[in-house]
């Protein structure tokens, strides 16, 4: 696995938050939803949720698996957006949408780089 770092610049203070709820809410999940496959994304997702790493302010520098497991997650999370009772502002929707589109980017860009092509 490459150790490479890729850059993620989050342009709203609504992403980081987002993004850390995301985590947390799949770790709580995990066990029934099997949100990840394997131990290496849940031990990603406590450290990313319980450390520096996805600061408010950013940039973000994440490792080709710090990436994947943000994929997984936010893919879990937006298809569950719609079953939770909780109605967010489509404008804040945008930017998770927005920060959820460059992480996954970012990951398929990293996968490309290594002869890997994801679809």
């Amino acid at each position: 696995m490459s150790a490479d770092i890729y850059v993620i610049k989050p342009g709203w203070t609504v992403q980081a938050p987002y993004l850390r709820t995301t985590l947390r809410r799949a770790l709580e999940f995990q066990s029934v939803q099997s949100v990840w496959s394997g131990a290496e994304h849940i031990n990603n997702a406590i450290a990313m949720l319980y450390s520096d790493e996805l600061s408010d302010s950013g940039p973000w520098m994440l490792t080709k698996s710090q990436l994947s497991t943000l994929v997984a997650a936010t893919e879990w999370r937006r298809a569950k957006r719609g079953t939770w009772d909780v109605h967010t502002n489509p404008e804040i929707l945008a930017h998770y949408s927005e920060i959820e589109k460059e992480i996954s980017e970012a990951y398929r860009s990293a996968c490309h780089a290594e002869g890997c092509y994801r679809m």
